[in-house]
């Protein structure tokens, strides 16, 4: 009779990697990755990077205000400290559901824009960079859940 040891020993080893690959695929389609349950969390951040996005690419009708600031409505608010119509703006782009504030960062100071909070749940933040009146702005969007007061 021949030795089948080692014939039995490889098929022993391809048997226990088959059923551990296995095992693995099960776990992975079947169990929550951990950004499963972050829909919510990565809604309201898209959602503050596009409303940023377009206000900044958003071209001011009268060429000389556009000329000046960039091709930037938000540049030329933000340089004219026109904060008011920011507040118009984003509250009408953000759901009445969503509380928010903005602040803006420019020569080592930090100030807020707009500030419409109503404080529940976690805060989800988006940044912009914006080159406005001869500075830099860096803009901080913090986003979350809560109808905001009127």
């Amino acid at each position: 009779m021949k030795n089948t040891k080692g014939q039995m020993h490889v098929l022993e080893v391809l048997l226990v990697a088959t059923l551990f690959t296995s095992t693995i695929n099960v776990a992975v389609s079947v169990l929550p990755t951990s950004d499963a349950n972050n829909f919510e969390e990565n809604d309201l951040y898209f959602t503050g990077l596009e409303i940023l996005e377009i206000l900044d690419e958003w071209v001011p009708t009268d060429s000389t205000i556009a000329a000046t600031h960039h091709n930037s409505t938000l540049s030329w608010w933000l340089a004219t400290d026109n904060s008011t119509a920011i507040k118009q703006y984003l509250d009408s782009g953000l759901s009445s559901s969503l509380s928010y504030r903005l602040e803006g960062t420019h020569e080592g100071q930090t100030e807020t824009i707009v500030d419409r909070t109503v404080h529940t749940g976690p805060v989800t933040q988006t940044f912009r960079v914006v080159w406005a009146d001869d500075e830099l702005w860096e803009l901080n969007l913090q986003l979350w859940y809560g109808y905001r007061e009127d």
